[in-house]
């Protein structure tokens, strides 16, 4: 693997702090922007060249987005009910305008765009709807309509003119319900709890460990144009039968062929295919079968079959 210079957006936020984590120890000559402030003295923060960016500010990306190889973009709102939503869709719109026009300015030919699950429109519907088909995968319509929905959708097109304005490549990631280490148990009991409350996407989540993989290999194994790819764990919240659950609680759904019994609801085959991805993790290193927090057991090294190899 060569070393590369790569600045990570958003790198303060859930996803950002995991994949400079990621990228750094895989060797990159990693830096990283946000819009929270810096810390001036000594601290775990500093551990790579950071500096303070409003992206949505052309002026500001244009002065953080250059003299890298690739760019990683995580930043912007994560999800349409926090923030109004003119402030989500423009936000999240015009940072990622800002970064890539930096970027073809700059001739740096690599993006790697954290998009979401939402551009299929399930996850924050007005008029709530559930897919034709499980697992979910890129075949499936972009039906997105909400602001966050929509504002992901804008951004894998604005990757679509950057490939055919510049010749560099972009690959769009679309991360399903991302977690963390210590919000396992919060977010995931209550589908113990109630074993009938369902999911906009069938049960699907990402641990962000494994996100930060996928993404290091996207670095390392660049794809040809703009690739569009959906990621999440092996298996499903709960470990549920999924093509039970699914018949039970959406029988018009077409369950198509499922990897495992527990399989998740989304298909990241795709991710494998292109980057040798595979999911590692799951709610069963941290949580009992009633969904309750039991001390974590971080999987082993990965293996070159699995991952693309370890560093």
């Amino acid at each position: 693997m060569t070393a590369k210079r790569i600045l990570v957006t958003g790198s303060r936020g859930k996803v950002g702090r995991e994949v400079v984590r990621r990228l750094l120890a895989a060797g990159h000559d990693v830096r990283g922007t946000d819009v929270r402030p810096p810390v001036y003295d000594a601290h775990e923060d500093n551990e790579i060249p950071y500096v303070k960016a409003d992206l949505t500010v052309a002026g500001d990306a244009f002065a953080v987005v250059r003299d890298v190889d690739a760019v990683v973009h995580t930043a912007g709102i994560p999800e349409p009910r926090r923030n109004v939503a003119h402030e989500v869709f423009t936000t999240n719109v015009s940072s990622t305008f800002n970064v890539i026009e930096a970027m073809v300015a700059g001739g740096i030919p690599r993006l790697v765009n954290l998009s979401s699950d939402s551009v299929s429109g399930m996850t924050w519907a007005h008029r709530p709807f559930v897919a034709e088909v499980c697992p979910i995968d890129e075949s499936l319509p972009d039906r997105a309509h909400d602001a966050y929905g929509l504002s992901k959708r804008v951004s894998e097109l604005l990757c679509d003119a950057f490939v055919a304005r510049s010749g560099g490549s972009a690959v769009s990631l679309r991360p399903t319900w991302v977690l963390t280490p210590d919000t396992y148990e919060a977010n995931l009991r209550p589908f113990f709890e109630d074993p009938e409350l369902t999911s906009a996407v069938f049960w699907a989540y990402i641990d962000v460990r494994d996100l930060a993989d996928l993404i290091a290999l996207c670095i390392d194994h660049p794809n040809a144009g703009h690739e569009v790819v959906y990621a999440a764990a092996a298996d499903n919240i709960g470990g549920r039968d999924l093509a039970a659950a699914v018949s039970r609680a959406h029988p018009e759904v077409d369950v198509r062929p499922l990897a495992r019994i527990d399989a998740s609801g989304i298909d990241s085959s795709k991710a494998a295919r292109l980057f040798g991805w595979t999911p590692r993790r799951s709610w069963r290193d941290h949580l009992d079968t009633h969904g309750r927090a039991r001390d974590a057991v971080e999987p082993g090294p990965a293996t070159d079959d699995s991952t693309g190899g370890t560093t």
